[in-house]
């Protein structure tokens, strides 16, 4: 009936003890009641079995709460759907909570340790990208506007003997011109830092590209850039955006950025979005991010790094192929979160790991920084166990096919039909009536010893109840007969030498005692079969006071006589009440 916790107890108050018809008042009441003294959750399953079950009220829900010692009402009503048997099968679960310990990420209130200063060395240019730290005041020469055009004047005039002694091909002339090279590319230097010095970029620019030495003249010439871009930003990214060489363009925009990286951090930040390359512009926002961590400056740190993440993030939705890049990429990405959980908070960190869209890359990150921005804990959660706590089957008769008046009387008053009968299978020798009305339905004990040695022995027996209440006056005699011949098909199916018991019982007579009448030569039969039961029972057989009778002689007017043989058979109480004995007694009847 139930498990051994005992939750909940199942009490079945309203039960049909007749056959179930379509439409009819087939009603099932169950007092469910919690056992429990805290409130509990059940969910309940009612499932027929060629049987429609219904809720006469309410359906219940998947999840019913019950309070402390509650009893709750659940009514059904049942419909059979084919004729012969039916199975109403109830399944109470019990919903307990259960608290259980797991593992749960959090992110974490403090950063265990400070990795942001050591990161921050390792994005540096290096081989032919490397940029040489500058001192800008190497590039200016104070020079007065007078000491300017005199200076001018001595060039002018080196230059015309540079070209006079190129002229002659006197051989002492060679020194002469080394001399006068180094002395003029001096003068052309001193002359444009002076320039520089007094804020005339352009000139000093122009002079710059008369130096001979290529290589001498674009260093010089970026250098002065550079310079000047240390008291004249913006002027030296007009300059330099007004040059035709893209590749010169983007040295000087990386080398001013570099430059201004320790110097002035923060305008530094508006020349990134100048630079192309996305490796160099991250290098070069880390270079800031570095300049701005050693002056502590969080605020503006934080910034920096956010636009790092950012500048990342795009570089790797270009799906660019260089695995070297894509290694890159990743690592400054690790770099500028680690350092946002540094600078800010773990909790921010989180937040913008959260805020990646490319699922992959985001599990890759969460477990890369794990230690850094995460913690393991453990949490009490708690979860609905659905135990079944409840199980029980029952079978019932049904009968769907021609519903008569009798038929609906027969079931009215309490009649039923073992199932095989209903279902149309007579391979039975042994048939029960029962035609009195007792205070207790035979139907559960009687049903139960035909569904046991059907189910254990393969015997089949069958039966027929219907329980008089006007003693089989005219209308009941008429729903006996034509019930009977209905529900055997007027008998034409039935094999011969039908044993037939007519069966009665009577009060405790203090041993399980038969009494069977006497109306054939089987009596003997019967009487040898049930002598073997022994002592455990008393037999009389009886041919006065229970033989015959009107009941009887009804019954032989309606069972053909060559269907079988009717015997009145009557049982004391002893026998419903030990139900042990009264299935050795119909299996004696074999």
């Amino acid at each position: 009936m139930s498990n051994s916790s005992n939750i909940i107890s199942l009490n079945i108050t309203k039960f049909p003890q007749n056959i179930l018809i379509p439409d009819m008042d087939n009603d099932v009441s169950i007092q469910a009641t919690n056992n429990s003294n805290k409130n509990e959750n059940f969910r309940f399953v009612f499932e027929g079995e060629n049987l429609d079950v219904y809720y006469k009220s309410e359906p219940l829900n998947d999840q019913v709460e019950f309070a402390a010692n509650e009893t709750k009402s659940i009514d059904l009503k049942l419909n059979p759907t084919v004729s012969g048997s039916g199975k109403l099968i109830i399944n109470g679960f019990w919903l307990k909570i259960v608290e259980y310990t797991v593992k749960v990420q959090k992110v974490r209130e403090t950063v265990p340790k400070n990795k942001l200063n050591k990161k921050l060395e390792n994005y540096k240019f290096k081989g032919t990208e490397k940029i040489d730290s500058i001192d800008p005041k190497e590039y200016l020469l104070g020079m007065t506007l007078k000491e300017i055009q005199t200076a001018e004047e001595q060039l002018e005039t080196m230059k015309k003997n540079y070209n006079l002694t190129l002229s002659s091909n006197s051989t002492n002339s060679e020194a002469f011109t080394r001399v006068t090279i180094e002395v003029i590319e001096k003068t052309i230097k001193q002359l444009a830092k002076g320039y520089l010095s007094n804020n005339n970029i352009q000139n000093a620019l122009g002079i710059a590209l008369e130096l001979s030495d290529p290589n001498d003249r674009i260093n010089f010439y970026v250098n002065l850039i550079r310079a000047y871009a240390f008291e004249n930003m913006n002027d030296a990214v007009q300059i330099i955006r007004s040059l035709n060489d893209v590749n010169l363009q983007q040295s000087l925009l990386k080398s001013l950025i570099f430059d201004q990286a320790s110097h002035n951090p923060i305008p530094a930040l508006t020349l990134i979005t100048g630079i192309i390359d996305s490796s160099t512009k991250i290098i070069l926002l880390f270079n800031i991010a570095k300049q701005l961590n050693n002056d502590n400056n969080s605020s503006e740190l934080s910034k920096i790094l956010r636009k790092t993440i950012e500048t990342v993030l795009k570089s790797i939705g270009l799906n660019n192929e260089d695995k070297k890049d894509q290694k890159f990429f990743y690592e400054s990405l690790k770099d500028a979160i680690n350092g946002i959980a540094e600078i800010e908070n773990p909790v921010a960190a989180n937040n913008i790991i959260e805020g990646i869209d490319n699922q992959t890359l985001k599990e890759s990150i969460t477990k890369d920084l794990f230690d850094m921005v995460y913690e393991l804990v453990d949490e009490i959660r708690t979860k609905i166990e659905s135990e079944l706590v409840f199980s029980q089957f029952f079978l019932l008769n049904t009968y769907i096919s021609n519903i008569t008046n009798e038929i609906k009387s027969f079931s009215n008053i309490g009649g039923n039909v073992s199932s095989n009968i209903l279902s149309g299978d007579f391979n039975f020798n042994l048939i029960f009536l029962s035609l009195f009305r007792f205070d207790f339905s035979i139907f559960p004990f009687i049903d139960r010893v035909s569904s046991d040695l059907k189910f254990n022995m393969k015997k089949s027996i069958g039966y027929y109840i219907f329980p008089s209440v006007d003693n089989f006056q005219n209308n009941e005699l008429n729903v006996l007969q034509k019930t009977l011949q209905q529900f055997f098909n007027n008998f034409a199916n039935v094999p011969n030498q039908l044993l037939i018991f007519n069966l009665d019982f009577i009060p405790y007579l203090g041993k399980p005692t038969v009494i069977l009448s006497s109306e054939s030569q089987l009596s003997n039969t019967i009487k040898s079969k049930i002598e073997k039961l022994g002592d455990s029972v008393n037999l009389i057989i009886d041919d006065s006071m229970f033989k015959g009778g009107e009941i009887y002689d009804n019954l032989r007017k309606i069972i053909p006589s060559n269907k079988g043989e009717i015997f009145n058979l009557i049982l004391s109480y002893e026998f419903i009440n030990d139900y042990n004995v009264f299935k050795a007694f119909i299996q004696s009847l074999f």
